[in-house]
This record gives C-alpha cells, structure tokens and sequence, in this order.
C-alpha cells in the first residue's frame, strides 16, 4: 500500500512537470495525488464498484483543488487536472482494446462500457462539487449590496 500511494505521488508530480505547473503548486498537487489515490482505494476496499470509487475520489480532489486553488490563488484546474490523473482508467481502456482486437467481443463491451462509466463518473464529480463549492464561497464571502 505506502508502495502504491508513494508512485501515485510521483505519478502525479511528474504530470505536473511535464505540463509545467508552477513550482509552488507542485506539492499540493503531490498531496492531491496522493489523497485521490487513497480514496479510491479506501472506497474499494469497502467494497464499492470502481465507477462509485472514482466519483467519491473526484469529489474530494476537487474539493481540495478548490482550496488549493483559493489558498495559493492560482487556477483550480492546475490542482483537479493531475490530481485526478492517477484515477483515470487507462489500464481498463487498454484492455477493452486488446479484447476487441482478439475477438472477445463481450469483454471487449464490457471494459469499454466501464471505462465510459469511469470517466463519466470523474468528470460529474468535478463538476458537480466544483459547482456547490463555488456556490457556498460565493453565499459567504458576498459583500456586495445587489446580493443582500
């Protein structure tokens, strides 16, 4: 397990160099790594379905890109985007290709319909938690005289 959460962190950070985030964000996105990994894992060790597991870990990376992103007043996108790289379903994508190619259609059918689902389900829960944050910072930090 500290094998896996260590090489989520590096996966992550490398990302994050590779597409030149600034310096100072380079550590909280490690975090953001390394806690979306965790998440993902602890869903499933209770035993939730990958789709359930990566919507709760997408919810929590962008909660805290939101955060991140207010504390150190950069883009939340420089947190969520590698954040969530180490959630993304590559592996499954693959082996729905492979079956595809060796004419295991059903599998194939399968691993493709879980890799939407996946990615469906890490998108909305970027969405939809990136929404109710910046609707609850706007209600508590609103001074404007129009809002009253």
């Amino acid at each position: 397990m500290i094998t896996i959460t260590l090489l989520s962190i590096v996966a992550t950070v490398s990302f994050s160099i590779l597409y030149q985030i600034p310096k100072k964000a380079i550590i909280p996105v490690g975090i953001l790594g390394m806690v979306s990994w965790l998440f993902y894992a602890a869903a499933m060790h209770y035993g939730t379905n990958p789709v359930v597991a990566s919507f709760v870990a997408s919810i929590v990376v962008s909660l805290l890109s939101e955060a991140f992103a207010r504390t150190l007043r950069m883009p939340v996108a420089i947190f969520a985007v590698p954040g969530i790289v180490v959630l993304l379903p590559g592996m499954t994508a693959y082996a729905a290709m492979k079956a595809f190619v060796v004419h295991e259609y059903l599998v194939g059918i399968s691993m493709a319909t879980e890799t939407a689902l996946v990615a469906g389900a890490l998108a909305s829960g970027i969405a939809i938690s990136g929404v109710l944050a910046k609707s609850i910072w706007r209600k508590r930090h609103d001074i404007s005289p129009i809002h009253k």
